[in-house]
């Protein structure tokens, strides 16, 4: 074990008690307290050298205050050359695309045939290769395989953050539905080929992201080439569900913003698997709807009505996931009354449309007729219209409001009516020559059911209202059905074409792009291992799945026009982390921070922003719909009795948000909030003013969130010499920069290389050169702060050494210094007494497969392995909010093994050690320099607790350190051992209590966190979690639309299908052919099924904070407490009722000086034999229900995102604004260039019928049927 330090020795033995039973005192308390801090601070500041830090620095920069306003400018000017720069090339695809020769080959067999020049190959996503697969139509069903004449060589690229990339070509995507020798396919797909221009344009610009083009006809092509991710990388049967229709930057560039009306046809003879058709269909609509489109669903048999009550008022809501998930989980309670009235409902979707909302009076003829017989007058004031078996009392007003119809100015271009049904009785022209004469409205036909052949009445709507009819037969047709529409809707963009302009970019909210994503080979096994002849590692580094990997992008997207016909969508993709460096943190204080909002609002990157759930790692289904005022959680929240509610639901109406939409500074608004890090185990106290600009070219707007008292910063006392630059400043390898920020631009060749080892490149360029290479232009600012960093730094290590042989001593292997620009320093030294490895592991026996090995434990290296990030990681941003205080805490993340079997600190033999970390800001002034710390074995600060009198083992005195938030840092209960918090077994797990929060340990402890918090140790403040998950949602959930959603629902039906023909075919049954195509096939929507993660919701809990006399840590009402003895009178109480006798205790409280630590000394009575019923759980149980709510639970009233709260509620005191929070648009900017079509459209086709798909199968299976059996 490591000798303790003799000076605190001497010191601590003179405070020592005679024995065990001497009473404790206040006094006692706080001179262990001044002693421990002491020793602490001492240790602490010897081994970081933080003194010398300052010091260094100092000679170097000076602090300085900066102008957030000429910043946030600076930054607006940067981020806009750069998506200008995007946009351009985007663009510059379009025109390329417009005027390339469309291939003009006219007989589809050249197209096919590989003898012949004429025949198109392309690179495959999914081959990697340009071979064909050709099916002949004839009698044989002959299948040739082209072989291939190019393959890509994917090799790791730098620029794409060491994915796998090709530059030789585009890679072309076909969707599983569609067959990819199509003749008209590949017409589309060689005329798409502009790769020269990709090439150039990534040549141009290194750090270019993924360029596409995604056709009307399916398939896409993108560059420079990556290995396609497939859903299911099965090698057997590999899964693709990816269709470029699907994605937001292909809808938003190909339509414009719609209002779509749903008409849902719920009469009798829609019940069944036609209604199942129909949920379908919507689902399929739903997910071609962004946020910047608005619409409602309305069903209708004897009477229509909005299938969301609240949206009479609203008549469109703004088609959010919430909102889009709520109304399909609505559509499972619709039910039929009978017969449809179709002139009732058209009417209201037209009026819906046509904000309309002057009432109208419907009546009979007949009612009409006996009036008049009455009275000799009808009695209505109105013109009455004749609508077949009903009429219409229209007044003066309402015709003219339907004649001087203007679009509101929230809502979107165009207005879409959509009817979902088996067959309409009649053709209804009155009620669209009423309504829609001059066809300003488009009107789309859904004719659901195998057997539906009702189609002249619904066709004639589509084709009379520039719309377009389908039959949907089954579930397999869906999502192809649907795309129609999205063709339709690009008709006015065609027309529009030459009003399309380079400054009409089309800029997507952010999405989780699939080219990003993790790749996995599947043409090949990754691993074998051969049972007899293996080389088995003696050590296996597991490396878990990093979600930051999975880049989050923005996409600009143009329409491509070719001849008058729309083409399809050319693309750039951005990812988000490169926009986040263009307004670099490291130019603000230690507690701002920057964001970005799109034109909703929502957030596309915050440090707040948590769009990953830890435990699965996949993204939360409303990753990219998280509002601005949701991630800046107020600090005035409570909740209400029985925790289900707020005081407070979040008004989307704040003069905050209003200006980060409107960007407007005259007046910035000011916040108090509260920050959380640790995946929402902490939270933190700050004040923020916020400032924003409006991005020109796009609908963004970035933002800055300045901390009171956070306007300093660190700055150069001259500009850098770069010919003065010394390569000795990187000798070494204990120097580390962030892994994932650009320093300079690479090139793609770069990525075997580390990032310290290309920025070392650079710096020897900068001394020969005497100036910053070209391309460490565009990061000028980061690179000469970090060369500063580096500077002044160079010589720390100088420093660590000197106190190694001390360090050791006292159990510290590392120490670090972290700095804003991503810098960090580290000096490690392995223990003498310790092992870094489990000296306990075997190789596993029989080892036979990937599956079977055991990875070796090993220690996780807190700077290596788990820290790289500086700024981003919680060390960081926990050190920065305690200034001046040295944060401590334990590495429960990891551990070390003894050489040899050891008594701990608590008595125990024991092999493994914990490990504890220790940091604190360093500032000049009031600028943050950078975070230093140390990692040391925890039986150090045990050690010295025993010799203080507050050691494990003390049966009278039960001791603990607890942080800022009253976690506990160390307990001196002599049960505590250093393997608890590994073990297997729960009752082993429960013996530790490092890391647990205070006031949930036992009876005991509650009762003391009770008095810490109303003696003024701690406060308490309440943290809504508006980003949580939730699993007992009772609607359907809507995934983010801009995830990855293709046909599954038709990959699906195909899978199923070819099953059956294959086991039908093996039995030649006709009842069995007849059984299989008449038996329902499964549905299936990629963005609404059930989601094992859970559904968006809202959490909230109570947290206590330290109370200290500091800015951001004092609180009104509650006076800082230095010590104190928590029991009035200094007396003993009896906290266990059950057990009165058994336990009597006195509690003291001391902050530790210098720390972050609180010291709670617990004495029991001397006379007490025994402090068993102190601590039992059965004679001294904890409360129930607990006193403290810690530990989120849901809430109702929070967000809009929950309206389930049932009227009857005691909680709800407000129905209507409970039930129908979600139809209030939020403030947002509505994107600026709408086309409205005038054209005739005649020349153009309205209508997709066709036989029954099943009965073109059955068709097909008697003819290979009759092929099978003629042969046998």
């Amino acid at each position: 074990m490591p000798p303790m330090n003799l000076f605190v020795l001497s010191l601590l033995l003179l405070v020592l008690p005679a024995d065990g039973a001497v009473e404790i005192s206040l006094d006692d308390v706080k001179q262990w307290a001044n002693l421990l801090g002491e020793d602490l601070y001492q240790t602490f500041r010897e081994a970081t050298k933080a003194t010398e830090i300052q010091e260094m620095y100092s000679n170097y920069a000076q602090s300085e205050v900066f102008d957030p306003r000429l910043e946030l400018k600076q930054n607006k000017k940067d981020i806009e050359e750069y998506l200008k720069k995007r946009s351009k090339m985007a663009w510059d695809a379009k025109i390329s695309l417009q005027a390339r020769p469309y291939l003009n080959i006219s007989d589809d067999i050249d197209l096919n045939d590989p003898r012949k020049s004429t025949f198109v190959r392309f690179m495959s996503a999914k081959t990697g290769a340009n071979h064909a697969r050709l099916y002949f139509d004839d009698h044989y069903g002959r299948v040739l395989e082209a072989n291939a004449t190019e393959v890509f060589n994917y090799t790791a690229n730098a620029n794409f953050y060491g994915k796998k990339t090709s530059s030789a070509a585009s890679a072309v995507h076909v969707p599983t539905p569609q067959y990819n020798r199509d003749a008209d396919l590949l017409r589309k797909i060689e005329w798409s080929r502009i790769d020269e221009l990709y090439r150039a344009n990534r040549q141009a610009t290194r750090d270019l992201s993924f360029q596409l083009f995604c056709s009307e006809s399916s398939f896409m092509r993108y560059y420079p080439a990556t290995p396609w991710v497939w859903d299911n990388p099965d090698p057997q049967n590999p899964l693709d569900l990816f269709d470029c229709r699907s994605t937001e930057w292909y809808i938003n560039g190909a339509t414009l913003s719609k209002n779509v009306m749903i008409m849902l046809d719920m009469s009798g003879s829609m019940l069944g698997q036609r209604f199942e058709i129909a949920k379908q269909t919507i689902e399929s609509v739903l997910e071609t709807l962004s946020d910047n489109d608005f619409f409602n669903i309305m069903p209708f048999s004897k009477k229509p009505y909005f299938l969301d009550e609240c949206a009479e008022q609203a008549f469109l809501l703004q088609a959010t996931m919430r909102n889009k998930k709520l109304m399909r989980s609505k559509l499972n309670n619709v039910t039929s009354e009978g017969k449809a009235e179709y002139e009732k409902a058209l009417a209201k979707a037209f009026e819906t449309l046509l904000n309309l909302r002057t009432p109208v009076n419907w009546t009979t003829p007949e009612q009409v007729a006996t009036k008049v017989l009455q009275t000799g007058s009808s009695g209505f004031a109105q013109t009455l219209t004749t609508f077949g078996g009903h009429v219409m009392g229209l007044t003066d007003e309402y015709l003219a409001a339907i004649k001087n119809y203007t679009k509101g100015e929230k809502l979107g271009c165009n207005n879409v009516i959509m009817l979902i049904t088996d067959g309409a009785p009649d053709y209804y022209k009155e009620v669209f020559q009423l309504y829609n004469a001059d066809k300003k409205i488009r009107f789309f036909s859904f004719l659901i059911g195998d057997e539906a052949t009702d189609f002249d009445q619904v066709k004639w709507m589509a084709c009379t209202n520039k719309g377009f009819m389908v039959h949907v037969a089954n579930l397999a047709d869906v999502q192809e059905k649907v795309q129609h529409y999205i063709k339709v809707m690009s008709r006015p963009v065609a027309q529009q074409a030459d009003a399309i302009g380079e400054a009409d970019a089309v800029w997507s909210g952010i999405y989780r792009e699939r080219l990003f994503l993790p790749w996995t080979e599947i043409n090949t096994p990754e691993f074998y291992v051969s049972p007899l002849n293996a080389v088995r590692p003696k050590r296996v580094r597991v490396a878990l799945k990093d979600p930051k990997s999975e880049k989050l992008v923005t996409t600009v997207s143009y329409p491509v026009v070719h001849n008058n016909t729309f083409m399809g969508v050319t693309g750039v993709t951005v990812p988000v982390i490169e926009l986040k460096q263009l307004i670099p943190h490291y130019k603000l204080g230690g507690l701002s921070y920057s964001f970005m909002l799109d034109n909703n609002g929502y957030v596309m990157f915050h440090p707040q922003l948590r769009p990953i759930e830890p435990n699965t790692k996949q993204p939360k289904p409303n990753y990219n719909s998280m509002d601005i005022l949701e991630l800046e959680v107020p600090q005035n929240q409570k909740l209400l009795a029985g925790h289900r509610s707020v005081v407070l639901g979040l008004d989307y109406t704040s003069e905050m948000r209003s200006a980060m939409i409107k960007c407007d500074n005259t007046d910035p608004k000011e916040l108090k909030i509260l920050y959380a890090i640790d995946d929402v185990g902490r939270v933190y106290r700050q004040t923020n003013t916020y400032y924003a600009e409006c991005i020109e070219g796009a609908l963004f707007t970035i933002g800055m969130a300045i901390a009171k008292g956070d306007e300093h910063r660190i700055a150069r006392r001259s500009p850098p010499a770069y010919g003065q630059v010394q390569m000795s400043w990187f000798e070494g390898k204990n120097w580390r920069i962030h892994p994932e920020w650009r320093y300079c631009l690479v090139n793609d060749s770069d990525a075997n290389i580390s990032p310290e080892e290309a920025f070392t490149i650079y710096a020897k360029q900068m001394r020969e050169g005497g100036a910053l290479p070209e391309l460490c232009l565009p990061r000028k600012e980061l690179v000469d702060r970090l060369l500063l960093d580096i500077e002044v730094t160079n010589s720390l290590t100088n420093y660590w050494d000197i106190n190694w042989e001390i360090d050791i001593g006292k159990g510290i292997h590392l120490v670090f210094f972290a700095t804003p620009t991503g810098l960090i320093r580290f000096a490690d030294e392995k223990l003498p007494f310790v092992e870094y490895e489990d000296p306990n592991w075997a190789e596993p026996d029989n080892l036979t497969a990937p599956n079977d090995i055991v990875p070796k434990q090993m220690y996780q290296h807190f700077i290596l392995d788990d820290n790289k990030r500086t700024s981003e990681d919680s060390y960081f941003q926990r050190a920065v909010r305690m200034r001046d205080r040295i944060v401590f805490d334990t590495n429960l993340k990891t551990k070390v093994w003894y050489t040899d079997e050891t008594t701990s600190a608590f008595g125990h033999r024991e092999n493994v050690s914990v490990l504890m970390t220790a940091t604190q800001a360093i500032f000049m002034d009031k600028a943050l320099v950078g975070v230093v710390g140390v990692e040391m074995l925890y039986d150090s600060l045990a050690q010295t607790l025993k010799k203080i009198g507050c050691g494990p083992g003390d049966d009278k005195t039960w001791c603990f350190l607890l942080d800022e938030h009253a976690y506990i840092v160390y307990s001196s209960l002599n049960t505590s051992r250093y393997s608890s918090p590994w073990a297997t077994q729960l009752g082993d797990r429960k013996n530790s209590h490092l890391g647990k929060w205070f006031g949930h340990l036992n009876l005991v402890t509650e009762m003391t966190m009770g008095l810490l918090h109303e003696r003024g140790f701690y406060v308490e403040t309440t943290y809504v979690d508006y980003q949580a998950l939730c699993q007992d949602q009772s609607y359907t959930v809507a995934g983010a639309m801009r995830l990855l959603n293709p046909f599954l629902s038709t990959f699906k039906s195909f899978h199923w299908i070819g099953r059956e023909l294959w086991s039908l075919l093996t039995e030649y049954t006709i009842l069995g052919v007849i059984s299989a195509i008449i038996r329902p096939t499964e549905a299936y929507t990629a963005s609404f099924h059930d989601l094992n993660e859970g559904l968006p919701c809202d959490k909230a809990s109570h947290f206590y904070l330290a109370n200290w006399k500091e800015e951001n840590w004092e609180s009104e009402g509650h006076a800082p407490v230095i010590a104190e003895s928590l029991i009035p009178n200094d007396r003993y109480d009896k906290p266990c009722k059950q057990s009165a006798q058994g336990c009597a205790v006195k509690i003291y409280a001391s902050w530790v000086p210098k720390t972050n630590l609180l010291l709670v000394a617990i004495a029991q009575k001397p006379s007490a034999d025994t402090v068993s019923e102190c601590y039992n759980p059965e004679k001294c149980p904890m409360s129930v229900p607990p006193k403290f709510l810690f530990g989120f639970t849901q809430v109702y009233n929070a967000t809009d995102k929950h309206m389930d709260m049932l009227p009857t509620d005691p909680e709800s005191d407000a129905e209507f604004e409970n039930q129908c929070r979600h139809i209030r648009s939020k403030e947002r900017k509505s994107p600026s260039k709408c086309f409205i079509s005038n054209d005739d459209e005649a020349e153009y086709p309205c209508s997709n019928a066709s036989l029954a798909t099943s009965t073109w199968l059955l068709i097909c299976i008697f003819a290979l049927l009759s092929t099978i059996r003629s042969r046998t």
